[in-house]
């Protein structure tokens, strides 16, 4: 069998808390977004944009507070 490199095989996809809370943040944001858009509240629609924007700056912050990826 050949010898391979464990990083190239688990590039370590999925395994940083800072990607995880930013990722629920904005799958949070997108799902009362369109709740909001059915029930016709214009300014909490917005609100959740606006969320999904702090989700998304969230994640760098979050990285750099030591919540990234750590090495293997």
């Amino acid at each position: 069998m050949a010898d391979y490199d464990p990083a190239f095989v688990d590039p370590g996809h999925g395994n940083s808390r800072a990607a995880w809370i930013s990722v629920i943040v904005m799958l949070v944001a997108i799902t009362l977004g369109t709740l909001f858009f059915f029930l016709d509240m214009p300014m909490l629609v917005w609100a959740s944009a606006g969320l999904l924007v702090i989700g998304a700056v969230l994640w760098p912050i979050l990285t750099r507070a030591g919540h990234g990826p750590t090495a293997h």
